[in-house]
């Protein structure tokens, strides 16, 4: 898959937060998740920390060009009707 191509939600992320919810309210002081839990959460935090990394550049690639394109001044001079 694709870092471009990103699915909009993650599920293992999704049960890991609603587990924390549940966990707060409860007053629970640890969770667990089963061994597959965590290669599922894994496999989506590496896609997502990938993505981020291509997105940061990017940005960086985006930032460059706007400064130089602001830092570059084009002078013409008309002579009239000389």
């Amino acid at each position: 898959m694709s870092t471009n191509e990103l699915p909009t939600t993650m599920p293992s992320i999704q049960r890991l937060l609603q587990r924390i919810s549940s966990a707060e309210k409860s007053n629970q002081k640890e969770i667990r998740i089963t061994i597959q839990e965590a290669r599922e959460l894994t496999t989506d935090l590496a896609l997502l920390t990938s993505r981020l990394g291509t997105t940061v550049q990017e940005v960086h690639t985006m930032l460059r060009k706007i400064k130089q394109d602001s830092e570059e001044l084009e002078v013409k001079f008309d002579g009239g009707d000389f």
